[in-house]
C-alpha cells in the first residue's frame, strides 16, 4: 500500500472571531508560491462570527475547535481559560511535517516567504547546524516602513512569526503552558530552544506584514495578566539584551489591500501613529540640538 507523502511544512495558526482577517491570512498562504506539500491547521477558539462555518467549507484546512474564553483566576485576574501555549500546542502536536510555520490570523505573507524560509533552513540543517527555528522579518502595517526581527535576552532571536523545527519542539516539550497566560510565551519558547542548543535565526529573505493594533485609550493600557507574564519572563531570564531588534529598510511588494478592506480603522489609526512617530522623532531631535 502506497502511503501518502507527508507534508514538508505544517502551517499552524490560532483564531477567534476574526473571519475576514483570517481569510486574508489564508489567502496569502495559498498564493505564497510554496513548491512542496503543505498542510494548514487552524485552531479556533469558538468563533461565533461565521468563522467556523467558513472553515468547514475549506478542503485544504484542518480545523480544530477548542472553545477559549475568559475566566477569573485565583488571584482575581482575568485570563484565558486555555493559555496561549496550551491552545497553540494543540496544533503544534498535531502537525505532521518536520517544519512548523506559526503565523497570526492578522498577518499577510510576502510572496516567497514560505519557500525562501524552508530552503534556507533545510540547507543549514543539512550543513550540520542545530537549528530550532527561523523568524520572518515583519512590520506593523501601516505604522512602520521598516521590517524587524526582535531580540531576546542574550541576544537570542525572537520568533514572532516563522518556522520551528518539530524535533526541537519535541525535545523541549513544546510551548510552556502554565507559567504564562499569553504574553511572553513565544519569547520563552525561543529562549528554551536556544538554551537547549537549538538556535533560532533570522530568515533574511522572508517578509510579512502584521496589522497594527488599534491604540488602547483606556486607563489600564497593560492588563494585569500581561504585567504578570512580563514579570515571570524577566525573573526567569535576567540577562542583558544589547538591542531590541534587527531592522531592514527594504521595499517589499506585498498586497495588503485586504487589510484596508476588512480592518479600515486599524489602518487609519496606523497611519495616524506613523505620523505621530515621525513628528515625535523630529521634535526630540530639535530639542536635543537646542
Amino acid at each position: 500500500m502506497n502511503k501518502e507523502k507527508a507534508p514538508d511544512i505544517s502551517i499552524v495558526l490560532g483564531s477567534k472571531n476574526r473571519k475576514n482577517l483570517l481569510k486574508a491570512t489564508i489567502n496569502s498562504i495559498r498564493l505564497n508560491g510554496f513548491k512542496g506539500k503543505m498542510e494548514i491547521i487552524v485552531v479556533d477558539g469558538g468563533s461565533v462570527d461565521g468563522t467556523c462555518d467558513w472553515l468547514a467549507k475549506q478542503k485544504d484546512i484542518f480545523t480544530i475547535i477548542q472553545p477559549n474564553y475568559k475566566i477569573v483566576d485565583k488571584e482575581g485576574i482575568s485570563v484565558l481559560a486555555h493559555s496561549w501555549g496550551e491552545f497553540m500546542n494543540i496544533g503544534f502536536r498535531y502537525a505532521s511535517a518536520p517544519w512548523i510555520v506559526m503565523v497570526s490570523d492578522d498577518l499577510i505573507l510576502a510572496k516567497g516567504a514560505l519557500q525562501n524560509g524552508y530552503d534556507e533552513l533545510v540547507k543549514r540543517v543539512k550543513n550540520g547546524e542545530k537549528i530550532g527555528g527561523g523568524a520572518f522579518f515583519f512590520r506593523e502595517y501601516p505604522r512602520h516602513s521598516y521590517y524587524r526581527v526582535g531580540l531576546l535576552p542574550k541576544n537570542f532571536i525572537h520568533i514572532n512569526h516563522g518556522f520551528y523545527f518539530k524535533k526541537a519542539l519535541e525535545a523541549i516539550n513544546y510551548i510552556e503552558e502554565n507559567e504564562y497566560n499569553f504574553y511572553c510565551a513565544d519569547g520563552d519558547l525561543a529562549m528554551r530552544l536556544n538554551e537547549n542548543g537549538y538556535k533560532t535565526i533570522a530568515l533574511e529573505n522572508c517578509f510579512a506584514d502584521h496589522l497594527v493594533h488599534k491604540p488602547n485609550f483606556g486607563r489600564n493600557k497593560v492588563s494585569a495578566a500581561t504585567k504578570r507574564d512580563i514579570t515571570v519572563f524577566d525573573n526567569k531570564y535576567p540577562y542583558d539584551c544589547t538591542q531590541l531588534y534587527f531592522k531592514k529598510e527594504v521595499n517589499i511588494s506585498n498586497d495588503v489591500r485586504l487589510f484596508w478592506k476588512v480592518a479600515f480603522m486599524n489602518c487609519f489609526f496606523g497611519l495616524l501613529l506613523k505620523y505621530f512617530d515621525k513628528y515625535s522623532m523630529k521634535f526630540d531631535k530639535n530639542n536635543n540640538i537646542q
